[in-house]
């Protein structure tokens, strides 16, 4: 049997292997344009403004960059008149969680280039600039009175990154887009605000459309030289980011698909070059049903990463349920959506962003727990720890945490690489946040934060991502008390992953006894804190706790019962202190 010393070892470096500019990244946080049916609609009934939470687990990923879509109907129910405080007030609310989490937003008016107002019982949409019965009802000068009273109580906020003027304007009919919001622009200027604004295109502000809507050559005139040009983009053949097509249905019209992301938002990329002028792609996302559009995601990151623009992915927001393309964590903030994984590579140069090192997800880890975090150029070789205690340096690297309290300590560590180090939390370290620092030669080679909480649950896998078969070993005793250890996992080369080795309960006289692997729960008050469901199974556990040997490893052990006997492949759900750990599953014969 191997030992955990060296099953902990053998994890940690597996995770290792799995995961391998001066610019901002971050998501949408989605939930205040919602119910656009419904104007002005009721709050936290049609609408939403996202939690604290939410800004809080972003920001710990190092997507600091919070983009807030708010609809212009809300935020100035009349045209021209007093923005509405209770839509101001949350604003400001978002605004000041960012600024409490490391994090900054830009404010977006989510109107495509109109405004609905209520007229004789029914909700009626205008187009900016556009007559109807030969009188303008909403005109350039009233968007640009919105814009001037949201710079009287923005413009000093330093928490607000930027202005988005206005997402996705298109199909404007006589209007003419670049005079909007060129006249919008000015007006923030003329009240004294140089902040960054973002300026979108027409034509649903098409990336892969750009020079075809917009002509050859810039149109904004800004005197503080502080705008950029939001392009948004998406995958799927029309581009509308329904993705009512598989993947497979997608291939077979285009044979390129996997390099469409890098191609479609190149045109953007270029025109912005030949014209000397910043960019910022606003939205962009993938279906997270099949992986290969992570692929196409990968690849459209990677276009823009060497264009040092900006970029919020499309969408977080805790409404979204099951939405494909949301990134909004599940189970309570603790398992992370797989188009994550993808925007993580693609953080800007110096962040260092810390998981845990059994589920590769969740917003917050526990004092005493196993962690992993990433980054770039983070050391400057690969060293693995060779014995017991860890050390604190490592390939001439240390990583140092400084707790809400001041108190400064070392991390072990476990694994140092360029672009990961596996570690262990110091248990002296306060809860709450944590800022992390990676030093190697002296040099700053990453920052970041983490959040710690008493007991944060997460559960080794076999392939060492968090997902899948769990990494855990049956002991089976048999009737004259001998022992055998047993996996529950094996490597299919077919299929380049673990998958379940069935368990087989055996002759009637023998016991199976199930020990898990995890991390982040020895801060339990008594056994009575975790429990236990494999399948439709609820298992009493006999320990959940400590592992003895190798540090910040714990364990979980319980007796399997025979009702699981022909129960093929279920789920696998530990919880402790009430938190659930990333679901694994095991294979019954």
């Amino acid at each position: 049997m191997p030992s955990p010393i060296h099953l902990c070892l053998t994890l940690l470096c597996l995770l290792a292997q799995l995961s391998s500019g001066q610019y901002l990244r971050g998501v949408n946080l989605a939930g205040a344009e919602f119910g656009d049916t419904r104007i002005p609609g009721k709050i936290n009934t049609d609408y939403t403004y996202n939690s604290e939470r939410s800004f809080q687990y972003f920001a710990a990923k190092n997507l600091t960059l919070i983009r807030i879509p708010i609809r212009w109907e809300r935020i100035q129910p009349a045209l021209s008149g007093p923005l509405d405080p209770t839509n101001l007030s949350a604003i400001k609310r978002n605004a000041a969680w960012a600024k409490t989490h490391g994090a900054r937003v830009i404010i977006d008016i989510h109107n495509y280039g109109r405004y609905r107002i209520n007229e004789d019982g029914a909700l009626k949409e205008y187009l900016i600039d556009n007559r109807y019965d030969g009188a303008v009802k909403v005109s350039r000068n009233d968007f640009s009175d919105l814009w001037v009273r949201l710079s009287a109580e923005f413009k000093d906020e330093t928490a607000v990154y930027a202005y988005g003027l206005m997402n996705e304007p298109h199909d404007m009919g006589t209007a003419d887009w670049k005079a909007i919001s060129q006249a919008a622009l000015t007006a923030i200027r003329n009240n004294g605000d140089d902040k960054l604004v973002m300026v979108g295109g027409d034509g649903w502000s098409a990336a892969h459309r750009w020079p075809a809507f917009h002509g050859p050559t810039t149109w904004i005139r800004d005197p503080a030289n502080r705008f950029v040009y939001e392009a948004h983009q998406y995958f799927d053949s029309d581009n509308s980011g329904t993705y009512k097509r598989t993947y497979d249905q997608e291939l077979a019209g285009n044979a390129d698909l996997a390099n469409l992301g890098r191609t479609r938002v190149s045109a953007f990329i270029e025109w912005c070059n030949s014209n000397g002028v910043k960019g910022f792609l606003g939205e962009f996302g993938a279906p997270n049903a099949d992986p290969r559009w992570l692929v196409v995601l990968d690849g459209f990151l990677a276009a823009v990463d060497a264009a040092g623009f900006d970029a919020t992915y499309w969408a977080a927001g805790e409404w979204w349920g099951s939405y494909a393309l949301s990134v909004q964590p599940q189970s309570s903030f603790t398992i992370d959506r797989p188009q994550l994984a993808i925007l993580l590579r693609h953080l800007a140069p110096g962040c260092f962003t810390t998981v845990s090192a059994a589920s590769q997800s969740g917003g917050a880890a526990a004092p005493d727990s196993l962690v992993s975090g990433f980054g770039a150029g983070l050391a400057p070789a690969t060293r693995a720890a060779a014995a017991l205690p860890l050390p604190t340096v490592l390939a001439e690297t240390e990583v140092e945490l400084t707790d809400s309290s001041g108190i400064k300590a070392l991390a072990p560590l476990v694994f140092v690489s360029p672009s990961q180090i596996n570690y262990l939390v110091p248990p002296e370290i306060a809860l709450g946040r944590v800022n992390v620092s990676v030093k190697s030669r002296g040099n700053l080679t990453g920052t970041g934060v983490l959040y710690l909480e008493k007991v944060a649950p997460a559960l080794f896998a076999a392939g060492g991502d968090g997902r899948g078969v769990a990494a855990a070993q049956i002991v089976r005793i048999k009737s004259d008390g001998t022992q055998r250890y047993e996996p529950v996992a094996r490597f299919d080369q077919a299929q380049n992953k673990y998958v379940p080795a069935a368990i087989d309960f055996g002759d009637a006289s023998e016991r199976l006894f199930l020990v898990l692997y995890g991390t982040g729960f020895r801060g339990l008050p008594g056994p009575g804190g975790a429990s236990l469901q494999i399948g439709a199974a609820t298992v009493p556990l006999m320990y959940a706790g400590k592992q003895p040997e190798f540090p910040g490893l714990d364990q979980a052990n319980a007796e399997v019962p025979r009702s699981l006997a022909g129960a093929g492949e279920v789920p696998l759900i530990f919880r402790a202190d009430g938190k659930a750990a990333n679901q694994l599953t095991l294979a019954f014969r």
